[in-house]
């Protein structure tokens, strides 16, 4: 195994990647409370219409967005070199490929978002949070779906599928969840469209910030944020998958 994936690089990846994820959220919403906006409960890019917060936003997301690219690709390597040695057939071939490329776009895409305040233009803002959100949700299907396959060879990844499974279903729930509370506002006939006027009274309330008073946006948000930990928890789980992958290969 090249060093550019060894089983420290990885493990250095994923730590820088949640520690400052992890950090860019609570800076900018400390940044956005402290700055004299409402504290329940803003969408997380809503922070990026702040001057106060949105450096953090910007600085935050362009890193993560960053990592998490190279992540999907280290992980998409030791798998394949696993996959092979193995002899595991296509399908969990497949699954590694398309869950390396949903991967790379939600990180490319996470840089492009921290560029695009929504408050300068919406459609574009909306149309990137939308790829972001539906290739995180497929990086992580997929990557339970293969540790599933890894498991049936190698008991061991069972440690990496339950957990991974758990915290991939309840990130599925809080999309979900987020995603009905944003159509109880725009209304149900409207789910398809991205026009600015969906939400002409939610950016004055953003742009005001004092009093985020639309009850349906608000739990939305909650539930955007609860997403947005649930995958920060099914990254986490790449760090005993990589240990398991690379002990093995050691073994042998």
């Amino acid at each position: 195994m090249s060093e550019s994936v060894s089983r420290h690089s990885i493990r250095t990846s994923i730590g820088a990647a949640i520690i400052i994820q992890l950090t860019t959220l609570v800076a900018s919403y400390t940044a956005w409370a402290l700055d004299g906006c409402d504290p329940y409960m803003p969408f997380i890019s809503d922070t990026d219409t702040n001057p106060v917060s949105s450096p953090f936003f910007t600085l935050g997301f362009t890193l993560t967005g960053l990592l998490l690219a190279v992540i999907a690709w280290q992980i998409y390597s030791i798998r394949l070199e696993w996959i092979e040695n193995n002899s595991m057939g296509t399908r969990p071939r497949m699954l590694n490929i398309f869950s390396a490329i949903f991967g790379i776009i939600s990180g490319i895409f996470l840089i492009w978002i921290a560029y695009t305040p929504w408050d300068e233009n919406l459609v574009l803002h909306l149309l990137q949070a939308r790829i972001i959100f539906v290739s995180s949700i497929a990086w992580a299907i997929l990557s339970t779906m293969l540790a599933s396959e890894m498991q049936v060879h190698d008991m061991r990844f069972e440690r990496v599928f339950k957990p991974r499974r758990f915290r991939t279903a309840l990130t599925v729930i809080c999309c979900v969840l987020m995603a009905l509370n944003v159509l109880r506002f725009i209304g149900f006939g409207d789910a398809t469209s991205m026009e600015l006027s969906h939400f002409e009274s939610y950016i004055e309330t953003v742009e005001i910030c004092t009093d985020l008073t639309i009850p349906e946006m608000s739990l939305a948000a909650l539930f955007e944020w609860g997403m947005v930990l649930g995958l920060i928890a099914v990254v986490h789980t790449g760090i005993l998958e990589a240990d398991l992958i690379c002990s093995h290969e050691s073994e042998e």
